[in-house]
């Protein structure tokens, strides 16, 4: 093999393991990894809303309550409690405002630049509710009642299809301060045409009853 023709092999030899070792280094370095792409919240389609519109043939029944540390459920009289049909738009919003929230400790600002008012355990529900509820759109889609005193609600004429049942409870009715705690209660359920569901158990899901 003529002497140019090898030295262009060696050339192209050296490129490649350089690009290996590249690429390898990448990898295996500490904080090297290139940033995960975060994750773009779904438009809201109201196609994926239609059949939820219309009445339906199917009724739920059930009980809303909190637990407290000592293992009581806690109840508010008049507590809303939302139907919301599961889309992707309200799964997005389900996972990162209702399942993943946590509002157990007050935040704290890292800066005095960034600070702002803090976090209570009653803020981050509520407006985990108030962001789906300024959804205009959404509106005619979602439907509301209101529990009893012992927190037991009903809803009528549903149609078929996959739903979230969200409460906000505040306080509770305890006369005990252990008794007046704050969080959502929620559970998700699969409603067929004309069926009827009763006795569920919406909770804070930390017994696990959901």
């Amino acid at each position: 093999m003529p002497l140019h023709n090898q030295l262009q092999c060696a050339a192209v030899i050296v490129l490649l393991l350089g690009s290996l070792w590249s690429n390898q280094a990448w990898a295996t370095e500490p904080g090297n990894t290139p940033p995960a792409k975060t994750a773009q919240p779904p438009i809201l389609n109201e196609k994926d809303l239609f059949a939820y519109k219309q009445k339906g043939r199917g009724t739920l029944t059930g009980q809303a309550f909190l637990v407290s540390p000592s293992g009581k459920a806690i109840t508010q009289p008049g507590a809303p409690v939302h139907l919301i049909p599961i889309t992707p738009y309200t799964r997005y919003w389900f996972d990162h405002n209702v399942k993943t929230t946590s509002c157990s400790t007050i935040e704290t600002p890292t800066s005095p630049e960034s600070a702002t008012s803090p976090h209570s355990q009653t803020d981050c529900p509520q407006e985990a509710l108030t962001r789906l509820q300024t959804e205009k759109r959404l509106t005619p889609y979602l439907r509301t009642t209101r529990a009893s005193p012992t927190g037991h609600f009903w809803f009528n004429k549903i149609p078929a299809g996959r739903y979230y049942l969200v409460s906000l409870i505040e306080e509770g009715s305890g006369a005990h301060k252990e008794e007046q705690i704050t969080g959502l209660a929620w559970l998700i359920l699969e409603l067929d045409a004309g069926e009827k569901l009763t006795n569920l158990v919406v909770t804070d899901c930390k017994t696990g009853l959901c």
